[in-house]
């Protein structure tokens, strides 16, 4: 493979493509960082569940893991916060799409004060792969670029928390330059496990995930995605006490970085069905553990 040269007879690979190749590439010297891939769970509607980890890891990635571990600490972050503050807080926005902050921080300011004070479920799992593997570098794949602004204002103990993120269509860019081979390794992820986040890039797959039973009822709760939609909720549904707004249409299986021409509703049946092949298969009986995160704070102000 032909690690960190421009394709001059299609594309030219972008800074952010070239930077994962020079990770990879320098992972592969004697004592050098390794590096783990952490994909959103939406990869699903680019790649092929069974083929994606034995892929990636043929193109030099030493780990790869998603982020529905990390949406479940944010969901029991939000869980344990509205349950404390509900009786002196009139309002709750969930803070996971970080287009949707820029979005309340510049056009809504007023709303600013409910944005739930806690990181995405990015931020969180990076942190937890920093402190489960301290030596590794971490490249997320992303079905939109908004991450990647997110990933340059995120730290960890003072240092740069995320060293490079992609979308899915620049990785697709990569798999078509590059041309790795699958290596004969299990297609599930390495660890930090949770089937049930994986319909978290849906519109509505927070609300549906978070566990709410005495803390909100369905009345309590507006679940909307896209721009237009997040405007007529923040202008006319204020009596609402928890919105669950991803600022593109579908959620995040409608970002920019997706390559798929497929229509909404054949994402949405792609990460769905993802869903349900995953609870069918047995993991290692690790996934999931307080262990992985204890000692993390998750906590995030919006300024």
């Amino acid at each position: 493979m032909d690690f960190g040269l421009p394709n001059f007879f299609g594309f030219a690979y972008s800074e952010d493509q070239l930077l994962v190749l020079r990770l990879l590439k320098e992972s592969k010297k004697r004592g050098a960082s390794k590096v783990i891939l952490m994909s959103a769970p939406s990869f699903v509607v680019d790649f092929d569940y069974k083929d994606f980890c034995p892929l990636m890891k043929g193109l030099g990635f030493d780990k790869v893991t998603e982020l529905t571990f990390g949406a479940k600490i944010v969901n029991s972050c939000y869980r344990s916060y509205i349950k404390e503050n509900k009786e002196k807080q009139e309002k709750f926005i969930a803070s996971v799409c970080p287009s949707t902050v820029e979005l309340v921080k510049n056009k809504y300011p007023y709303l600013k004060r409910f944005l739930l004070p806690f990181d995405s479920p990015m931020v969180a799992m990076s942190k937890v792969l920093k402190k489960n593997y301290p030596k590794h570098k971490i490249v997320f794949v992303s079905p939109c670029s908004a991450k990647k602004v997110e990933a340059k204002k995120s730290f960890y103990n003072g240092k740069q928390l995320i060293d490079a993120v992609i979308t899915f269509s620049e990785l697709k860019q990569i798999l078509a330059k590059e041309k790795p081979k699958k290596l004969s390794v299990s297609h599930k992820f390495d660890s930090f496990y949770n089937d049930y986040t994986k319909i978290y890039p849906l519109s509505g797959g927070l609300g549906a995930t978070l566990n709410k039973k005495g803390i909100l009822s369905e009345s309590e709760m507006v679940s909307c995605d896209g721009f237009n939609q997040i405007q007529r909720v923040f202008e006319k549904k204020l009596d609402k006490v928890f919105f669950d707004v991803l600022f593109c249409n579908g959620g995040c299986i409608g970002g920019n970085g997706i390559s798929s021409k497929l229509p909404i509703v054949l994402r949405k049946q792609k990460v769905l069905s993802y869903r349900n092949l995953s609870k069918k298969e047995n993991m290692d009986g690790n996934q999931g553990l307080s262990k992985y995160f204890r000692g993390i704070n998750f906590s995030k102000k919006f300024d």
